[in-house]
């Protein structure tokens, strides 16, 4: 009777330690699941959350008010949180093929928990000049002269998700997200659209000359842009913000 008394509280025991090591066990990470356009569901001012292989961010709060916010730079992953450079930390909860759920805190206002829950937005099919063009590019020359520390010094960012997004080095208050698709099968065009829902038998299109690994240049009329993958340097811009309602920076058609 005794032993049998014994062996039931080990066995309780065991229980209770799992239970406890399953609430405490954490999600851990990788870039791979979490490079994706995140759109915020339910009542929040925060409308998505971007991340991209090269290691950047977009935040974009107040999506729809004419006091959008654009927060831009580098995060780093560990285990189930994502350091937000400049800007706050976000703790994950749980994430899966489609959702993500995490509590998220500003730098501002660390003792505030945001609770976030957020889909995957839907990214255009892999191919090989889709896998090439996704990433975060730096612009090395217009025209063949040097932009490094002009105004036209800047970064650009393509996601599978369509975003197109442009933010400057040397100007504050200058970044801006648009949307692009592939133009032609070839994929060797590609349409760009400011416009929050864009019209795309109207958009203005560019030329893909050149798309590597290392190398991007675009054409577009007279111009001729040549870039290659960012620095840290350049990459790790800004953790300021921007309102669409004052901001004119594009690359393309500006």
């Amino acid at each position: 009777m005794l032993r049998n008394i014994m062996l039931l509280i080990m066995i309780l025991s065991v229980i209770g330690a799992c239970k406890k090591d399953d609430k405490n066990s954490t999600v851990t990470l990788d870039i791979e699941t979490l490079s994706a356009k995140w759109l915020v569901s339910g009542s929040s001012e925060y409308s998505s959350f971007e991340f991209n292989k090269s290691g950047n961010y977009i935040v974009i709060k107040n999506a729809n008010t004419s006091n959008q916010e654009i927060k831009f730079g580098k995060y780093t992953i560990s285990e189930s949180t994502i350091i937000l450079t400049g800007y706050g930390t976000i703790i994950v909860s749980e994430i899966k093929e489609n959702t993500i759920t995490f509590i998220f805190k500003t730098n501002i206002d660390p003792d505030t928990e945001i609770n976030i829950n957020a889909d995957k937005q839907d990214e255009m099919e892999s191919t090989s000049n889709t896998d090439l063009l996704c990433k975060t590019w730096e612009l090395v020359t217009e025209n063949g002269e040097p932009v490094e520390g002009t105004d036209m010094e800047l970064t650009v960012l393509f996601s599978k998700a369509g975003t197109y997004f442009v933010t400057y080095i040397n100007v504050s208050d200058a970044s801006n997200v648009a949307q692009w698709k592939w133009k032609n099968a070839e994929e060797t065009e590609l349409y760009y659209s400011w416009e929050e829902v864009p019209n795309w038998e109207t958009a203005s299109y560019v030329m893909i000359t050149e798309l590597t690994s290392t190398s991007l240049i675009i054409t577009e009329g007279d111009l001729v842009y040549v870039l290659q993958p960012a620095s840290n340097k350049s990459a790790a811009l800004t953790d300021g913000y921007v309102s669409t309602e004052t901001n004119n920076s594009k690359i393309f058609g500006r």
